[in-house]
């Protein structure tokens, strides 16, 4: 009964304990159901303590061109302010602990300066580096001042742009794994991981990376802030139960296990990553409620909706590692290193599906370019010939052969892939009114047009034009050169040549189109 007591009076959004009165009776804080109305409007929460004065030992924090103090973010633990540390005179985030924390005594901060220090000693390029952890004198204010980050968080992304696409959140996992790992080395679990604590920092390639990926690599870094505080501030050091010392988390995204007296590891955190997952790709939470009673209810009750990741079009690999990240059992999810191998094969089937669009993309822009040739080169004009020689007047004007496209790859193996492109522009140049095009097996003898083979191929096969290629894949990138030659006077009509990387090659095809429209 005192768990379900203590249980009503948290905002199911963030987390924040509820006064008695108007937000009890609502089952949330005055801060989300502003932001339910105004869409994100951030107003002050009277419910955690606001700083006495704007100074806390060495740190001093910034005021705005009104005057007020710079508020960077509030949660269920405290405020956030932008402060500088006036010793080093460097900008810091400087969060104040909700006073409610402060007034367990000094068991209590003996402990929040134990945890605190194991926090500081955690360094990683994924986590916001915690400088120091201390308690204002006067008061016994407890305050965290902590590397200052510069973006935006992943909760602000979504709500700016929407959801993310598959291969982003892919990347930001693999970061957010990276991090939790090296956490887990320390025994240090972070309890809090959602969207709103996850921020997004612009970060330019590395000049020294030379690898074959460097082009496909994230320019987007991301770090988890408050690693640490949670565990700082729970009455017991492996306990995260209602009746000890009360819930610390945001409810939408907590696990089971922080529900109750169970000791919680960083299978914990893997179930709030799959949560906040969940919420990068499709822009809602697996399991949502009023209150923290419904959470849990739903949580164990209600299945997966699985419907909101299809209508997504989460690739499948993805959906059941999410599925199962949010399992109920703790043993049930993967570990650290398996999660971070799921991830990968994610990635790659992906990319592999990725490959068999470009190639299709890659093909039917070379099929857009041929169109507009023939169409320059046979002109729809009445009663004036195309061609002026009177041998060849009797050859159809708008059939046209496309020979195969040659593989010059080093690897032979890729044949395939000239081949594909070949079939592509077969299938697609058939499929135009008033244009015969010659059968693949027809051409198929015609791979070399050197010493006069050009015009008895039109002769032969009864062809105005001739579409030729080559292709040349090298690790990821392809070489494609491509001409179209009036097969009567040997001519050539049209040429280009495409280097791309095989992830720059899917966007050939607007590029071709924009060409097109001007050639036209």
């Amino acid at each position: 009964m005192q768990a379900q007591a203590t249980s009503a009076a948290v905002c199911p959004e963030c987390g924040t304990r509820l006064e008695e009165g108007f937000s009890r009776a609502l089952g949330r804080c005055m801060i989300c159901l502003l932001r339910v109305g105004f869409d994100g409007a951030e107003e002050p929460d009277e419910t955690l303590s606001a700083p006495v004065t704007d100074r806390l030992g060495i740190y001093r924090i910034e005021r705005r061109d009104d005057g007020s103090l710079w508020e960077l973010g509030r949660g269920a633990m405290g405020v956030t302010y932008r402060a500088i540390d006036t010793s080093l005179k460097r900008p810091v985030a400087l969060k104040l602990i909700d006073s409610e924390w402060a007034k367990r005594g000094a068991e209590a901060r003996e402990r929040f300066m134990r945890e605190a220090r194991t926090a500081a000693s955690l360094r990683h390029p994924n986590i916001a580096t915690v400088y120091h952890f201390g308690i204002r004198e006067e008061d016994g204010q407890c305050f965290c001042a902590m590397e200052l980050v510069e973006g935006e968080t992943l909760e602000m992304r979504v709500r700016r742009t929407g959801p993310l696409d598959a291969l982003t959140t892919i990347d930001i996992a693999l970061q957010i794994s990276s991090a939790l790992a090296a956490a887990e080395k320390q025994g240090l679990v972070h309890r809090d991981l959602k969207p709103a604590n996850l921020m997004l920092v612009a970060a330019a390639p590395d000049a020294n990376d030379s690898s074959p990926g460097k082009a496909e690599k994230a320019e987007t870094v991301v770090k988890v802030i408050d690693f640490g505080v949670a565990k700082a501030l729970v009455e017991k050091p492996d306990a995260m139960g209602l009746t000890h010392g009360g819930f610390v988390g945001t409810p939408a995204f907590a696990s089971p296990e922080q529900f109750t007296d169970a000791r919680v590891d960083v299978r914990s955190d893997i179930y709030s990553l799959g949560a906040t997952l969940w919420y990068l790709l499709t822009g809602h939470r697996p399991f949502d409620g009023a209150t923290i009673e419904q959470i849990r209810a739903s949580q164990h009750s209600q299945t997966l909706p699985i419907e909101q990741l299809k209508a997504a079009r989460v690739p499948s690999k993805l959906v059941a590692m999410l599925v199962s990240m949010l399992a109920l059992a703790p043993a049930a999810r993967p570990g650290i290193r398996q999660l971070k191998t799921q991830l990968q094969e994610c990635s790659s089937q992906i990319l592999d599906r990725w490959k068999i669009v470009k190639r299709f993309a890659l093909a039917a822009a070379l099929v857009s370019l041929a169109i507009v040739a023939v169409v320059l080169l046979f002109p729809q004009k009445r009663n004036q010939p195309l061609y002026g020689a009177a041998n060849t007047s009797s050859i159809p004007p708008k059939n046209i052969a496309v020979l195969p496209f040659r593989n010059l790859s080093e690897d032979k193996e890729n044949a395939f892939f000239a081949d594909g492109i070949q079939d592509d522009l077969l299938t697609s140049l058939a499929r135009i009114k008033d244009l015969e095009v010659v059968s693949r097996g027809s051409v198929a003898s015609y791979r070399d047009l050197s010493g006069g083979r050009l015009r008895a191929l039109a002769q032969e096969l009864g062809v105005g034009a001739v579409l030729e290629g080559s292709v040349r894949r090298t690790a990821n990138r392809v070489l494609v050169n491509v001409q179209l030659t009036d097969a009567t006077t040997e001519r050539q009509i049209w040429s280009d040549r495409y280097d791309r990387t095989l992830k720059d090659s899917i966007a050939l095809q607007s590029e071709l189109a924009a060409e097109i429209a001007t050639a036209l």
